[in-house]
Parts: structure tokens; sequence; C-alpha cells
């Protein structure tokens, strides 16, 4: 069951026939945008519109599907492979939507540290659930000829890196406690780009920015010409692990005082960068090989 099979049966049944496009739609009370759709193959006719359009054109809805005329001999075979594609599309379709709504929260909770007021530390569950999901994704398209483009789980690890970059810009992510007291503490946010922290040897934040900097203009360059830039990648992996690394140091240099909503999600995105890089490598590499 093809949408583009399809459609280009109807619109040389169509033609058969004699009929326009807007006079197929007004027999089926639907708009002729509706018609052209199904012809282009940009979608499907509603299933209780199959009958009626099978009536009109003059084949059955089996016919109407597989895209082609059967002969008698083959209905029963040609009918029970439509029913297994049915079945097999449906559930594609649930998947897919399971799929996205976990993905979805997911990403709710690796930035809920951003909108609670308490240091939530639900953002560690929303990485597992947001990993778990790409990972699902991944396997799941290398039995169908992974139809998403490796240039676009990239591009989505780059965009991750690009979110990263802006909240470290923002003057609330780097954590510096300064001693008021012999039992007084306060604690001031500052940029990652700050040279307050720097100065007080906090070099974490700083190094963390400069190489997501690094790491987003290599990675856009190796987006553009992804088939030629194998070892620009692995650089820009080895970055971002790096970055990952310095990220979480102040939670074990001062606690769970030394990092911040911002932080975390800092953490959080860089996190998620290389989970998509390491599929996009991966299938590359596997890509490769088959093809060799």
């Amino acid at each position: 069951m093809d949408a583009n099979t399809t459609g280009r049966f109807i619109a040389q049944l169509r033609k058969q026939k004699g009929y326009t496009q807007r006079e197929l739609a007004e027999k089926l009370m639907v708009t002729d945008k509706a018609v052209s759709r199904w012809e282009t193959g940009k979608g499907l006719p509603d299933t209780s519109l199959l009958k009626p359009l099978g009536d009109i054109l003059g084949v059955s809805v089996g016919e109407l599907l597989s895209g082609k005329r059967i002969e008698e001999a083959e209905i029963k075979n040609q009918t029970d492979k439509l029913i297994l594609e049915a079945l097999s599309y449906s559930k594609r379709m649930v998947i897919g939507v399971i799929k996205a709504v976990l993905f979805m929260i997911g990403i709710a909770m690796m930035l809920s540290p951003l909108f609670l007021a308490t240091q939530s530390f639900t953002w560690i569950l929303g990485i597992a659930i947001t990993a778990t999901v790409i990972l699902c994704s991944y396997i799941g398209k290398r039995g169908d000829c992974m139809k998403i483009k490796n240039r676009m789980y990239y591009g989505a690890a780059i965009a991750m890196q690009c979110v990263a970059l802006i909240l470290e810009i923002l003057p609330i992510g780097a954590v510096m406690i300064f001693a008021a007291g012999p039992n007084e503490r306060i604690t001031e946010v500052y940029s990652y780009f700050s040279l307050l922290p720097l100065g007080y040897a906090n070099f974490t934040p700083m190094l963390t920015g400069i190489l997501t900097i690094a790491t987003l203009f290599l990675g856009v360059i190796a987006v553009f010409r992804f088939d030629k830039t194998a070892r620009l990648r692995k650089t820009v992996f080895i970055c971002s692990g790096i970055a990952l690394l310095l990220s979480i140091v102040p939670l074990f240099l001062f606690g769970k005082a030394g990092m911040t909503a911002a932080s975390y999600a800092v953490f959080g995105a860089i996190f998620l960068s290389i989970c998509l890089q390491a599929v996009a490598n991966r299938k590359d590499e596997l890509d490769r090989t088959s093809a060799s």
C-alpha cells in the first residue's frame, strides 16, 4: 500500500472515465484539493471514501489500494497482503504517536529545572526517556531503510548545541559562592562567558562555553558536508564529550549549590546532542560498510 502508486492509479482511472478533479470531487462531496492530494501521493483517501471512489472509478477497494487491476486468481493473495499491510501501517502509526509523546515528555522533564522553584532531578529521567526514544527510532528505522536521513539526525544534534549555547550566554548558569562571614555564604550567578568566575579559578564554565562554540561551528560545517566529514564529525563528538564532562564538574566540586537550573539544562542539551551524533555517525558507518 503506497500513496504514490495509489495516487497515480486514481489519476489514470479518472482520466479514463473522462472526469476532471473537480467533477470527481463533487461526486464524492470533497474538495478538488483533496483529489489533487491523493493523485500526487500526499495522502490517501479516507477509509469511508474508498468504496464510493472504487465504485465511481470501476475498481474494487483492493485494486484501488494496490494501485493496479487485480486478476481474479490473484484477488485472495492481494487481499491478504493488503490486510497485513494495513495492520502494519496502523501499528507503525500508533508506535509513532507514542514515541512522539514520550519524546515531548522527555524534553519537558529535561527543561523542568528552568521552571521549578526547587532543584528537581527529573531532568535525569527526561534525558533517559529522550535518549531511549531516539535509539528506538534509530533501530526501527534501520529495518525501513532509514528514511530519515543521517543529516537530519546530525542537524538536530547541532540544534541542541545551539540551545546549550543560548543557555550559556544567559547570566544564569555559572555559579560563584562567596564567604561573607564565618558561617555565611553568598551565591551569585553569571554567564558562562563572564570573566569573574574565571578570575577566581573557576574555569569549567568558560571552557564549556568555548567548546560549545567550537562544536557548533564545526558541526554546522559537518551538516552541509556530511558525507565528506567523517573525521570532522569525530572531532565534534570528542569536543561534545569533553564539554559534557566540564558542564557537570561544578556539581562534584561544590555540590548542588554549584549548579543552577540553566546549568542542568546545558548538561541535558549537550547529552542529547551526543546521543544524536552517535546515531548519525553509527548509521553513516554502517552505510559505508554495506556499500563497500
